[in-house]
């Protein structure tokens, strides 16, 4: 099965229900929720269908019932909670969420409503899948020639994602938009990429473009990707320039996918041009499911065969991913810790620090927190949470 790799918050009401929801700890294998009953599938069920060629529609048939008898919330911590159990589902567990995500709209029948519904696990999935309901609709499987034309998304696209929300929330919404039309454009990549370009400011069509590269890597589908089986760079090598960052951004997924190992991906990488450390900041990207996995020091290692500019590209591919994974630094920390040289680890601590306070808003004291909780010696990831040390250590010059 391929890996898939990385909202309107409004206002008031829906930073509480963050706070108070969906980021409470799912309860414990040793201590079961009640609500966690029949009809929710199981585990084997979901897995059983993430291995199928139809997977993403085998996932549809599995939620529907569920949440007539379950709330979004309830089915993310029993994803959650099988996320804890199973490391292989932890790492592959984003097409999941994309279902469960997919079901909200439908009950919800609005972005805003479903947003509020979803959270943040397994990469946030419930957010892109919710989007994809909203440019699909129902039947989506079974009226594949219905899609919308290329006028009709562009303006559905318009006004798929609020401006004026939080952008940790935005990007979800985006980045799910961008999934979507490459599907409602019959994986014409230049179709897709051409509804993003109608959105209204550069950040918000770099984001829609790398939804719509993730999807044509990693979609389940392999007949309908635009991909080369001999060059490596393709696509990104050929679309427009504008484009070709965000392309770079998902690009060594499919070089993995080739057979190359992370040592021949650094090579490809240096060939990329401008575009270096945008494909090495791939390489980390992909790299962070293996720290997920369990193996947040061989992560390190392989970060390490990178040198200057390119390993600190690598650290953050990996360090922003695992963020994003889970909004915190669970993941993150001990992947930075796992670094050889403290020079390292204290860039490393300082890309998460800042990631932390700029993408999702937490203080420097919250980080500090974050800190003590993840690692068993945190003190210097501590003092690199401070706005002046961590400043200092992202402007000192890097060693080669």
């Amino acid at each position: 099965m391929a890996r898939k790799k990385y909202l309107p918050r409004a206002g008031i009401i829906l930073l509480a229900w963050l706070l108070t929801g969906s980021l409470n700890p799912p309860p414990t294998a040793q201590d079961p929720d009640p609500t966690f009953t029949s009809p929710l599938p199981t585990l084997g069920s979901l897995k059983n269908c993430m291995n199928t060629a139809l997977g993403a529609a085998c996932l549809d048939q599995l939620f529907p019932t569920a949440l007539k008898n379950h709330s979004t919330g309830e089915a993310l911590q029993l994803i959650e909670r099988f996320s804890a159990e199973d490391p292989e589902f932890r790492r592959d567990c984003h097409p999941v969420v994309h279902a469960i995500g997919r079901e909200t709209y439908r009950v919800k029948g609005n972005i805003h409503d479903s947003f509020l519904a979803c959270d943040q696990t397994c990469h946030s999935g419930c957010y892109h899948g919710s989007v994809e309901r909203f440019l699909r609709g129902d039947d989506v499987y079974a009226q594949v020639d219905k899609h919308p034309s290329a006028a009709e998304l562009k303006q559905k696209a318009a006004i798929a994602c609020d401006p004026k929300v939080a952008y940790r929330y935005r990007f979800q919404c985006l980045h799910g938009l961008g999934h979507a039309l490459l599907f409602f454009s019959r994986y014409q990549l230049s179709q897709a990429l051409e509804v993003c370009d109608a959105l209204p400011d550069d950040w918000s069509r770099n984001s829609c473009y790398g939804g719509v590269f993730m999807e044509n890597v990693s979609n389940a589908t392999p007949e309908t990707r635009d991909l080369s089986p001999t060059d490596y760079h393709y696509p990104c090598d050929k679309v427009d320039i504008k484009y070709r960052s965000e392309c770079y951004v998902m690009q060594t997924s499919r070089m993995t996918e080739m057979g190359l190992t992370t040592e021949a991906i650094f090579k490809e990488c240096d060939k990329a041009g401008q575009f270096r450390e945008r494909c090495v900041l791939s390489v980390g990207r992909d790299l962070s499911n293996d720290v997920r996995f369990g193996n947040p020091l061989s992560t390190a290692q392989k970060c390490e065969l990178a040198t200057g500019n390119a390993r600190n590209a690598c650290m953050r591919g990996a360090a922003c991913a695992l963020i994003d994974n889970t909004w915190d630094g669970r993941y993150a920390l001990p992947f930075c810790a796992a670094f050889n040289q403290e020079s390292d680890q204290n860039t490393c601590f300082s890309i998460s620090a800042q990631y932390l306070k700029t993408t999702f808003e937490k203080s420097s004291a919250e980080i500090a927190q974050e800190c003590t909780k993840h690692l068993s010696q945190p003190a210097r990831c501590v003092e690199l949470a401070s706005p002046l040390t961590a400043l200092r250590t992202l402007t000192a010059p890097t060693p080669n």
